[in-house]
């Protein structure tokens, strides 16, 4: 028997076994592993999805305002998006569901006319999501 099996034997180091080191190693490996398979999937295989941005609003009177926006949807999908207008204690005051057709330009400028209780001070587009 060699001094090192000897000492291994006496202190009960197992050469079969895994460091500390291999074991971080293993655990940061296979981490990284699941972040890059994450971000692949985040990136190519995400659901679609539909964004509004406002291009303004006009305030017509106390029970009416003009709101558009444009929306950005993938192509031959058909979008509804919730058109809001909010008074000066950001409560809403008005709200609309505006239905995108499928074959309207992505690009194109939306205009609606939301009803409203009072006067309000600005006009958004809140969300949109696919039909």
């Amino acid at each position: 028997m060699t001094t090192n099996q000897i000492l291994d034997e006496r202190y009960g180091r197992n050469a079969t076994r895994f460091s500390s080191r291999a074991k971080i190693a293993t655990a940061a490996i296979a981490l990284l592993a699941l972040f890059l398979g994450w971000g692949v999937w985040v990136t190519f295989f995400a659901p679609a999805k539909a964004t509004a941005s406002v291009a303004g609003y006009d305030v017509v009177d106390a029970e009416h305002t003009i709101i558009r926006f444009s929306v950005d949807k993938p192509a031959g999908t058909t979008v509804v998006c919730a058109a809001r207008v909010m008074n000066k204690a950001y409560s809403v005051v008005g709200y609309k569901e505006v239905l995108v057709p499928a074959n309207q330009d992505a690009t194109g400028v939306i205009t609606v006319s939301v009803n409203t209780t009072e006067t309000g001070v600005s006009g958004l587009v809140d969300r949109c999501w696919l039909k």
